[in-house]
């Protein structure tokens, strides 16, 4: 359990710096998406807190932390929840209004965009009715579906980079595709995550 603990966390640590480097860069150069242009305060609604939510919400679950600085853990974690309500609305709207890959992505996207809210909305409800291991629970989803836009670029850029010069169709198809992939798999680990460690812990 322990050497398990130890790579998830090495695991989701890397993910997130490589989400911060990958924010930053869409930050400098702008995306493929023309309908950031044309909405820049809803994208900067979206990257921004979304930046701020990679760094900061892997602290919330390391057990040192969260034991040991319990107000940080406490603090942090309601300004993390607004954080997280307004990128995820942003990427909501984005992505039913202004999506990269059309009706694909408004239903793909949009759906996890709609959940990533739901995950964190309940959350909170389970935090303050003092359900801990069921706000733990509804927190992990969330951040999985947050921390999915990264392995998505880790399989979106390869695909680009061996095809060379793609259509935009092609580009299209393959980032939808690279968010399914992403997404399906974020959400198998973190509900696998969630019954292993509830099994172990004894959670409710």
């Amino acid at each position: 359990m322990s050497k398990a603990k130890t790579t998830l966390t090495c695991l989701v640590g890397l993910l997130s710096i490589l989400g911060i480097v990958f924010t930053i860069s869409f930050l400098i150069r702008g995306g493929a998406n023309e309908g950031f242009a044309e909405y820049p305060t809803v994208t900067n609604l979206h990257v921004i807190p979304g930046l701020i939510y990679l760094a900061l919400a892997p602290l919330q679950f390391l057990g040192p932390i969260r034991d040991r600085y319990r107000n940080y853990h406490r603090w942090s974690g309601r300004l993390l929840a607004g954080i997280g309500l307004i990128l995820g609305g942003a990427a909501l709207f984005i992505a039913l209004v202004f999506p990269y890959s059309g009706i694909a992505e408004q239903i793909i996207v949009g759906a996890f965009a709609a959940f990533f809210l739901i995950a964190i909305i309940k959350g909170v409800q389970s935090a303050r009715a003092r359900h801990y291991g069921e706000h733990r629970e509804w927190m992990l989803r969330a951040f999985a579906i947050g921390l999915s836009i990264v392995t998505m670029r880790l399989i979106f850029i390869p695909i680009l980079v061996a095809i060379g010069n793609p259509t935009r169709e092609i580009a299209e198809l393959y980032s939808i595709v690279s968010f399914t992939i992403a997404f399906c798999i974020h959400s198998l680990f973190a509900e696998l995550w969630i019954r292993f460690t509830r099994r172990r812990t004894g959670s409710k």
